[in-house]
């Protein structure tokens, strides 16, 4: 883990003190050591979080190459060392990535396998590279202007820079009500951009160009189902791979244990493997239906040590700002307050913690009820005479897609796919300006994710959960509230060899009724038969935790108010007053408004800091 900020110019040396305040926006991420670098029209910082004991070169520097890190490579053991040539000290990371860069060049990311932002300056053409891993786990923004272009580990490092405007781009706000995040390459300031997952960018003679080093490869619809020893077999094995390879040596790791299917199986993994993981958990007080007593039960059950917070109304208002600063950039959901909560608990034990996020998203999780059930519409609409299903479909509107949809279709155009937050009424609504409500905003997202895809239609609508819900949501508060606690979040879930699998999989196989019963993440639930009870392994799981929905009508109504306040003084002028009293009017009776409450507090607090 780490945090790096970099400014190169054209025309002449960057700005030392702006590279320095830059350097300390990112320091919470790497708070075990720091370097920097300066050469002609180059200058960099790094900041470092060392996992085991030892000293290396920070940035990493040779004769014709400045390599700055963020992550891990957990093959290093695998990538041959016989053409580092002279260097510095070096890490195990380092190591790897010198010899990578040497052997394949600015292909390298492509031979291995880790959770990583890098950027690498090439001394003798001014070449600039910029590289994300394949799920964006690691953060890395950027922004230009002229002939100049820098890029850290965080957003708010970049407002440091003399051309970066703190002003929102308002059609961006449209996305972020309704997915509760901006993707990238996008973010909700105009100008700052960020590094989209599986990409490469390049800065050469004050042009920037991106292309893709990484793209998933889905089951091709017709694929053959494999046979569930077979199925059960790879899983199994993968993730125990995963976890050998997440787990170092001599370090304290553990385990965030949620009760679910993902983190259950790491856990029941690591105890295969022999490994002594120590587990944490975490519910809110007033939470009537709490996930903790399920992991305790989970963990009682495989010998493990068990630790489980209890978080209440007063930790979550005490913790608001600050969680919101750590972010860097909105993600409207209060689950990243939980999150922070939790790691600040495991700190004290485990500088490594390993979590299950990306289950859902590879295997099938419940957030494609609503596609199952339009994909049954469809299955009856084919047997309907033509003129019989064009007639029902106009009778039912909108709830009759699937009768009248081409099943491959229904997702985009059912905008299945992430978080659905703010309709297009619901921003109508709220929004100060009708131009900025975007109606085709989901169509518009959800599309340059399908785009390429070859593949059935539960598996195109995990993509748009994992690019979305997963990538810019579930990863980017895990990586952020771990390191502003000073721990290395890891997800063997989302392990090459484990993804690849997944994705590799029919939709069909994830996804299977049982006894008029919708079982979703087969796989995993498959692999734990026989590891668990069943009725641990088979119960409905509500995800990670978050304050309930009443919460801020009842414990948290002091908290409500503050905020209420704060959000209708309307600072940046994006909302219409007279709607969001409105949509308050509306929360005692839908409980989808807490949260869309939530989610612009969240934007409002991040909005005052800028």
């Amino acid at each position: 883990m780490g945090g790096f900020a970099g400014w190169i110019d054209g025309g002449a040396a960057p700005d030392a003190g702006v590279v320095a305040r830059m350097g300390r926006a990112v320091a919470h991420r790497g708070p075990d050591g720091h370097g920097a670098f300066a050469e002609g029209p180059a200058s960099f910082v790094q900041h470092v979080r060392r996992i085991t004991p030892g000293r290396s070169a920070i940035p990493l520097v040779t004769d014709d190459l400045v390599f700055l890190l963020d992550g891990w490579f957990y093959d290093a053991h695998d990538v041959p060392e016989t053409v580092l040539g002279p260097a510095p000290p070096l890490s195990l990371h380092g190591k790897t990535l010198l010899a990578a860069w040497r052997r394949w060049g600015r292909r390298f990311v492509e031979h291995v396998e880790g959770d990583f932002a890098v950027a690498v300056w090439e001394r003798g053409s001014g070449d600039l590279h910029l590289f994300r891993d394949r799920f964006g786990i690691r953060p890395l923004f950027w922004s230009s202007k002229g002939g100049a272009f820098a890029f850290a580990s965080t957003l708010p490092a970049l407002l440091e820079l003399p051309w970066v405007r703190r002003e929102v781009d308002p059609e961006r706000i449209a996305e972020y009500l309704s997915f509760q995040v901006v993707h990238a390459p996008r973010t909700l300031l105009r100008d700052v951009r960020q590094v989209e997952p599986g990409h490469w960018l390049t800065v050469s003679g004050g042009e920037v160009r991106t292309r893709r080093w990484w793209s998933p490869r889905y089951a091709p619809r017709g694929t053959a189902r494999p046979s569930d020893g077979e199925i059960i077999d790879a899983v199994s094995e993968a993730v125990q791979r995963a976890v050998r390879r997440r787990v170092p040596q001599d370090t304290p790791t553990g385990l965030y244990l949620s009760g679910g299917l993902g983190s259950t199986a790491i856990a029941a993994a690591a105890r295969r493997l022999h490994l002594e993981l120590p587990t944490f958990t975490i519910s809110f007080a007033d939470d009537p239906f709490p996930e903790t007593p399920f992991a305790g039960r989970v963990a009682r059950l495989l010998g493990l040590d068990h630790t489980e917070l209890v978080v209440g109304s007063a930790d979550i208002a005490r913790n608001f700002d600050r969680t919101v600063a750590a972010m860097g950039h909105p993600v409207g959901n209060p689950t990243a307050i939980l999150q922070g909560l939790l790691a600040e608990s495991a700190a004290p034990h485990v500088r490594v913690v390993l979590a299950g996020d990306g289950g859902p998203e590879l295997f099938g999780g419940q957030m494609l009820d609503r596609l199952q059930r339009e994909l049954r519409l469809a299955k009856i609409g084919r047997r309907l005479p033509r003129r019989t299903r064009s007639l029902v479909g106009r009778i039912l509107g909108s709830r009759g897609i699937g009768l009248t949809s081409d099943p491959d279709a229904i997702p985009l155009a059912e905008g299945i796919g992430g978080a659905n937050l703010f309709s297009e009424v619901d921003r109508r609504r709220i929004l100060a300006d009708a131009a900025w409500v975007r109606p085709p905003v989901r169509h518009d997202v959800l599309a340059q994710f399908h785009a390429n895809l070859d593949t059935d239609p539960i598996n195109t609508a995990l993509h748009g959960f994992l690019r979305s819900w997963l990538g810019e949501g579930a990863l980017a508060r895990a990586d952020r509230m771990a390191a502003l606690h000073g721990v290395d979040a890891r997800f063997p879930l989302l392990d090459a060899e484990v993804s690849d699998y997944a994705m590799g999989l029919p939709g069909g196989v994830k996804v299977r009724r049982v006894g008029g019963s919708l079982h979703t993440r087969w796989p995993l639930r498959a692999v734990l038969d026989g590891v668990l009870p069943a009725p641990l392994v088979n119960r409905p799981r509500r995800g990670m935790a978050r304050p309930p929905d009443d919460w801020l009508e009842r414990s948290g109504r002091l908290f409500f108010e503050q905020r209420w306040e704060a959000l209708r003084a309307n600072r940046a002028g994006l909302f219409d007053v007279d709607g969001l009293e409105r949509l308050r009017g509306l929360m005692p009776s839908d409980p989808k408004v807490a949260l869309q409450f939530w989610s612009l507090f969240i934007l409002d607090a991040w909005l005052a800091e800028l």
